[in-house]
Order: structure tokens, then sequence, then C-alpha cells
């Protein structure tokens, strides 16, 4: 029962933590547990009559026995009806009885989007079907308003959101562009916290340097689902920013659309804080404000 217990609570901390890009890890857990509730599916099916002669007792009074067991057995089908009807009324009540509250919070999806260049601004989320709280920001799935290169995967819903006055946008500066080879001067902005480069093409290596540091290169292999293929991820950049060198399949324009991510939304105007019953969802682009511009190179 212990096991039980422990192995119920960390299947769903796994899943929470990891979602359904890793739902392995989380189906791992809930099949040991399933392993361990088998023996009480047993129970209904197991014959009660005892084997004659061989309840344990004095000598003499195994067949007795047997004979009282025998006439007051019930039937094996007879045991399984009780299971089979508080199987369902045990089902219902839970669900009536599961609802998210402060103490078991449910999760929720919701970004702020703001294209620099349009100076237009959407809401965000990936939840399929968004709470009422997010759906005061998200009223439709059309992600054609937001910025070039910017929606990836899920099926997205969105609304319009004010355009924040003093947005720190990302900056990026061509240095050299000799064929498929792009030098960059990259900067983040003023208060991000991380910056995303989506490329239009794909990439086939990535050598980044920033300030007293060595330069450090990533060769690409494969493309970005859904999306535009190419893409680099930037954590804690300095104020400097960094030089960034990007090899690109085809000698053409490209576009390259910068994303600067700051956490909170509270500073948006009109935004209402979430109410007890609602945490930030797992997603690494979620509860952050996203001040994009795309380049043209």
């Amino acid at each position: 029962m212990p096991a039980a217990m422990l192995l119920s609570g960390l299947a769903r901390t796994v899943f929470d933590g990891m979602g359904l890009a890793l739902g392995g890890a989380a189906a791992l857990v809930a099949a040991l547990l399933g392993l361990l509730l088998l023996p009480l599916a047993e129970l209904p099916l197991r014959d009660p009559r005892p084997e004659p002669g061989r309840e344990p007792g004095l000598p003499g009074q195994g067949r007795s026995r047997a004979r009282r067991s025998e006439r007051g057995a019930p039937v094996r089908g007879l045991r399984l009806v009780p299971v089979v009807l508080l199987v369902p009324v045990l089902v219902a009540v839970g669900l009536a009885d599961d609802r998210f509250d402060a103490r078991n919070p449910g999760r929720t999806h919701l970004a702020y989007v703001m294209d620099a260049g349009a100076r237009t601004a959407n809401w965000v989320s990936a939840d399929p079907e968004p709470p009422a709280w997010t759906r005061r920001y998200v009223t439709a799935r059309d992600t054609t308003a937001l910025p070039p290169g910017y929606a990836r995967g899920a099926t997205l819903w969105t609304g319009p959101a004010p355009a924040l006055d003093r947005a720190a946008e990302p900056r990026l500066t061509v240095l050299r562009r000799d064929g498929g080879t792009i030098v960059l001067r990259v900067n983040a902005g003023r208060a991000a916290r991380s910056l995303t480069l989506r490329i239009e093409r794909p990439l086939t290596e990535a050598t980044a340097v920033t300030a007293g540091a060595a330069p450090v290169t990533v060769r690409v292999a494969g493309v970005r689902a859904n999306t535009w293929p190419g893409e680099v991820r930037f954590r804690g950049l300095p104020d400097g920013g960094a030089r960034l060198t990007l090899r690109v399949q085809g000698a053409g324009e490209v576009r390259i659309t910068a994303i600067a991510e700051a956490d909170g939304l509270a500073a948006v105007p009109g935004f209402v804080p979430r109410p007890p019953e609602l945490v930030a969802a797992t997603r690494e682009d979620g509860d952050l404000i996203a001040i994009t511009r795309t380049y043209h190179f």
C-alpha cells in the first residue's frame, strides 16, 4: 500500500514536469503502479471454498467444515456484483469532487507577444481548451496576426492585446554577409532573460562568442518542425550582446525573427493575475512578455 500511494503521486509529478514530450517516463511509473494493483483484481475471482480435508483443524473436522463452507459459500460470479456496481459509483463521485482549487490548482498557458515593427500585440495560449480566466485574453484559433516565424507546434489560441509603449526590443546588426554565411551582432534588450532567433532557412552551423569567453560552435543537423526550420536560443546574454555567425542553406535573402523574452505579465495594461485555482503551465514560452522584430538580410 505505501508503494502504491508513492507511485501514484510520483506518476503525476513526472507527468507534470515532463509532459507528453517525455510521456514514456510517466507511463513507466504508471505501469509499475498497475502491477502493484493486480492482486486486488484477483480477490473477487478467488474461489472461497476450501478443498475437502485440507482445512487446518482437529483430525476428522476437515470434511465437516468443507461441507459447511460449501453450503454457505456464495457463487463466484456474485462476488463480482458489488465490485462492478461500486466502480462506476466511485468514478462518478471522484469526478464530481475533483475540481481545481487553491490546494489542487490546474495549469494554463498564457503569453504576451508584441511585434515591435508593426506595433501590434496579441495574447497567446497553447491550452487545448483554455479555462475561464485564460479566455479573458484569447478568443479564437487565429495565428495570422502573430509575428512571422513565431507560431510553432500546437495550435494556438490568440486574442488582441494592447501594445507596450516602452518595450525593450531585440537588436540584430549585420556585420558581414558572404553567401550562406551571416555574421551578426545580437542584443537581447533591457530586462530580457532570454533571446530566441527563428531563421526561415535551415542552419548547418552556428558560432557565438561573448566578451571574455571562447567561441562556441554547434553543428546543426535537422530542422525545427511546424515553424521556420532554423532556431538559436540564448540565455542570460550580457549587456554587450554576442557576435553570432550563422551558416544557412542557400544564398538569397534571409528573414530572421528575434524574440526577446522577459518574465512576468504584470507590465501589460489590463492584466489580471491568475485566480488561486490556476498556476502556470510547464511550457517554456509561457508567463512571459515576448517582444519581436523581423529582420531581412
